[in-house]
């Protein structure tokens, strides 16, 4: 598996294990919509064009997904496993954007 579709496969997880907890907790459509959007547009420029932008600006947002689930983490007396699960999808998913950027920068 090289590291578009490590990348893919992991954003596509953070997404769908977001939902899921989102459908858990009762979280409106909305909000869903509101989180998901970025995500769901990386996985879709990376998908029909990776570029090593796309990547490297999908690194710099994670970044906010990454704080918030932090305070939800570290934060909650109890987080639950799909809190910890979903901070673990960001951590391996920004590490598969910057090396997936690498990649795409050592082609040309």
């Amino acid at each position: 598996m090289n590291l578009r579709e490590s990348f893919l496969t992991f954003n596509g997880l953070l997404i769908f294990n977001h939902l899921i907890k989102g459908l858990l907790n009762g979280t409106p459509w909305i909000g869903l919509l509101i989180w998901s959007l970025p995500l769901l547009i990386f996985e879709y420029k990376a998908y029909s064009n990776p570029t090593a932008k796309v990547y490297q600006v999908y690194g710099f947002i994670i970044l906010i997904y990454f704080m918030s689930s932090c305070l939800v983490v570290f934060g909650l007396p109890n987080p639950s496993f799909l809190s910890w699960l979903e901070l673990m999808l960001i951590v391996v998913s920004f590490f598969a954007a910057v090396y997936a950027a690498r990649e795409q920068l050592n082609v040309k």
